[in-house]
Order: structure tokens, then C-alpha cells, then sequence
């Protein structure tokens, strides 16, 4: 006996049809509704608490001129936020953060800020300024802590593994070294004649012992010299420096 075929008979009217096609647009156009919302909720409640933590690395002066700048309706729901953080500090974490992420944005962050203040300066400026960043952390802390993680020191090198330290001591003049090294620490000498040969240490360790008395403007010159050379092998992926000291990293703080 032959089996039958399964026959669909479609049992829907062009009304139910109708009815149940308005049903799914009603149910899909509230679910349509609800998600906009919570996102222009999020997107409103987001910006005044991210204006508010911007406020907060501003001097009180500056907070009130910048609010003063804002709608009305604005200004009122980001001073609720701003009230709300009365113990926070320019230097906590989620506001250095946003401000971060801000004057990333603006082309004014890391290497570059760090450019425009030092220029071209000589390297007692340099190292003047470096040492002054810590200082300046409680007047605008990204600026100190891109100043002092931007203009390196020798003391990087204790930071690199072997290998990335011999490239970069193929690279460098033996004057310069001798020079640089005669104001640096005992850490980094230590460092740098451990990657060395023992004859080519043995020579470096006599240069500068025969070098005698050295300007401190020549053995700054000379580090700052041996460090461009160190950001050039970076920059050509030639070595790695770890994270927490890289050269040229843009991630800090965002």
C-alpha cells in the first residue's frame, strides 16, 4: 500500500494573516523602543558623569567656567555628579582615565606633549625637567607623569634583557658610552659590562677611568644621545623594552 504524501493546508486567513503580521511589528517596534532608550539613557548619563570627572582634574576656578559654558539643564545634572565626588583627586585612577582618553583624542598626549615641552632643549634642561615632573604631579599629573615616563634615563637599561642590550650596545660609539656611564649608576654600569665581552669591558672600564674629570653637560649629552639610539631600535622593532617602561607606548592611563 502506498504511503501518503503530507499535505500542509495553509488554514490562515489574509485577516489572521494581517493581524498576526501587526502583532510582530507592535512587539518588535516596544523591544525597538526600549533598547533606543536605555541607549540615549546610558549615552545622556554617561556624558555628564564623564564632564563630571573632567571637572574634577580642573582647578575650582576653571570648573566654574567650564559648567558656566554648559545648557542649564546640563549643568545641573553634571554639578549632582561633581557634589558626589567632593573626596575625589585629579590623580585617581578613573580621572586620570577620562582626561587621558580626552587629550588622546586631541592629538596632545605621550611622546608628543612630551616633544612640545622639551623641543629641542639640551639635556640639562631634559634632565632638570624630569626631575622637576614629580614635583609638578599635583598641578596637572598626566602632563608629570608623561614628562617623567617619556624623557628616560639611563636607568632604562636595567629594564632590557641581553639580547635587546647587546643590539643597542652595537649601535653606540665607545666614547659616548664611556661618557654616559661615568653618571650613571653602579646598577646600570653593572648591567652593561655584564653584556659585554670581557676584553671590550676591561677596555670600556679603562677609558673612563683615564678619561678623567668630565663636564656634567657632556655626560648628560652623551646619555641623551644613547638614548635616541635606544628609541630608533625600538621604533624598528628591533628591540623590546617591558610595557611598564616602554618608550613609545600610548596606553598609559587609558
Amino acid at each position: 500500500m502506498a504511503k501518503e504524501k503530507t499535505v500542509i493546508i495553509d488554514d490562515t486567513s489574509e485577516e489572521m494573516t494581517e493581524n498576526i503580521l501587526k502583532s510582530i511589528n507592535i512587539c518588535f517596534e516596544a523591544a525597538n523602543i526600549k533598547t533606543f532608550k536605555i541607549l540615549e539613557d546610558f549615552v545622556a548619563g554617561g556624558y555628564e558623569e564623564f564632564l563630571a570627572k573632567i571637572l574634577v582634574y580642573l582647578p575650582e576656578e576653571r570648573q566654574k567656567n567650564a559648567i558656566q559654558k554648559l545648557p542649564e539643564e546640563i549643568q545641573k545634572k553634571v554639578s549632582v555628579f561633581l557634589a558626589s565626588y567632593s573626596n575625589k583627586k585629579n590623580s585617581d585612577a578613573d580621572v586620570l582615565s577620562t582626561v587621558g582618553f580626552v587629550l588622546k583624542n586631541a592629538d596632545f598626549y605621550g611622546a608628543k606633549v612630551t616633544s612640545e615641552i622639551l623641543g629641542e632643549k639640551n639635556a640639562i634642561f631634559m634632565n632638570m625637567m624630569r626631575e622637576k615632573s614629580k614635583d609638578l604631579f599635583s598641578v596637572n599629573p598626566l602632563l608629570s607623569m608623561n614628562l617623567e615616563y617619556y624623557s628616560v634615563s639611563m636607568e632604562i637599561l636595567t629594564n632590557l634583557d641581553g639580547r635587546s642590550l647587546q643590539k643597542w650596545l652595537r649601535e653606540v660609539s665607545s666614547d659616548e658610552l664611556a661618557k654616559a656611564l661615568k653618571g650613571a649608576s653602579q646598577e646600570v654600569q653593572n648591567k652593561v659590562f655584564r653584556n659585554m665581552s670581557r676584553r671590550a669591558g676591561t677596555m670600556l672600564q679603562e677609558d673612563m677611568e683615564f678619561m678623567g674629570p668630565i663636564r656634567k653637560s657632556d655626560v648628560l649629552e652623551s646619555q641623551k644621545k644613547l638614548i635616541e639610539i635606544l628609541k630608533k631600535l625600538e621604533e624598528r622593532g628591533d628591540i623590546v623594552i617591558p610595557s611598564s617602561h616602554a618608550v613609545f607606548s600610548d596606553e598609559m592611563y587609558l
